[in-house]
């Protein structure tokens, strides 16, 4: 009877652990956040504005950024605006947030893009959710106490659902998750990596495209009262199912792919920065952005209504699209490494 009853118990027991057990874990998130929160809060609380020079070797091409931020009132909440101005393979884009709206400029058709929401980068616990959020543990990284955190539909937590689904081809879905490792002592991250699932149905079969990155934040120095990782060690894997193609097809487009993308290893560091130099607002004025000439051939779409010559202006085409890549393998051509990397990537024979 007594060993009865002891059953009984422990599986009451059991029972009340399994019903409280989301509550403790989602406390623990609650306070973790909480406390990235009062963290970040210190550091920007000496922070107007922001301009970090970045520099990346990606394989065949260097990729230079500059990112501006600065503090406003947006809806009555504190948000850093920015600015980030791309330079890569002679290419240049600039992307504004201004806290409530993304601004960019589409390269098919050179117009001025406008998609509600966007990433506060600076405040970094607005990505985490306690309701898609796991705590997974401890973890210690390089010699420094983690907590390691898991986000599930990272995408969509920083805001970027909007820009991605207008963005991605019909019958075609994306999902993103993250794991990130953060310093117990101070809250930043040491460490990330994301899960990039990207389906796509073309001709009536569906071809996916795993992209997995993993980011090592190293030399924090203070920028004001902003800690500022200054060297990023950045490591993308590529895996591309494409039922239409053969073994040695798949290995050549990867590779063309990964030489596109930047995948592999690289490292990204910080050339300078400096803070309070007084940003103008025009800087993140989206409506300041102008039309150019599409980024990859075509006509910007304001001119697709205006007849040209007797001729109605045309976005990109298949011809436009096939010349572009016709144009990069010629380039790839005179590239020593490229090529030797595409030998090893065909089977022997």
């Amino acid at each position: 009877m007594k060993k009865g009853y002891r059953t009984i118990r422990i599986i009451l027991i059991l029972f009340v652990l399994l019903l409280i057990f989301p509550i403790i874990v989602s406390a623990n998130i609650n306070t973790i956040i909480q406390q990235m929160e009062r963290s970040y809060q210190k550091q920007i609380s000496g922070i107007q504005d922001l301009t970090i020079v970045q520099e990346m070797k990606s394989g065949f091409f260097d990729i230079k950024t500059i990112t501006y931020y600065k503090k406003a009132k947006v809806n009555n909440q504190e948000v850093f605006k920015s600015r980030m101005e791309t330079s890569i393979m002679g290419m240049d884009t600039v992307n504004i947030y201004d806290g409530q709206y993304s601004w960019s400029i589409d390269p098919a058709t050179g117009e001025v893009k406008k998609e509600e929401g966007g990433v506060d980068s600076l405040q970094v616990w607005k990505m985490f959710k306690p309701e898609k959020t796991s705590y997974l543990g401890d973890e210690n990284i390089n010699g420094k106490d983690t907590y390691k955190i898991q986000l599930d539909d990272a995408l969509w937590m920083m805001g970027m659902e909007d820009l991605v689904s207008s963005d991605m081809p019909e019958d075609s879905e994306i999902e993103m998750s993250g794991i990130y490792w953060i310093d117990k002592e101070s809250y930043i991250p040491l460490k990330s990596k994301s899960f990039t699932k990207t389906t796509t149905v073309e001709d009536g079969q569906t071809v996916t495209m795993n992209i997995n990155t993993d980011i090592q934040f190293l030399d924090y120095r203070s920028i004001g009262s902003m800690l500022v990782s200054h060297r990023m060690l950045i490591s993308n894997q590529m895996e591309v199912d494409d039922p239409s193609l053969t073994p040695e097809e798949k290995k050549e487009a990867q590779a063309f792919m990964e030489s596109m993308g930047g995948m592999g290893d690289m490292e990204m560091l910080v050339t300078s920065a400096e803070y309070n130099t007084g940003l103008p607002d025009e800087l993140f004025d989206g409506t300041l952005l102008e039309a150019q000439e599409p980024m990859f051939g075509g006509t910007p779409e304001s001119s697709q209504d205006v007849p040209a010559s007797g001729e109605i202006g045309e976005t990109m085409s298949q011809e436009d699209i096939e010349a572009m890549m016709e144009g990069f393998a010629e380039m790839m051509e005179g590239n020593e490494d490229f090529q030797e990397m595409m030998k090893e990537m065909k089977p022997a024979d």
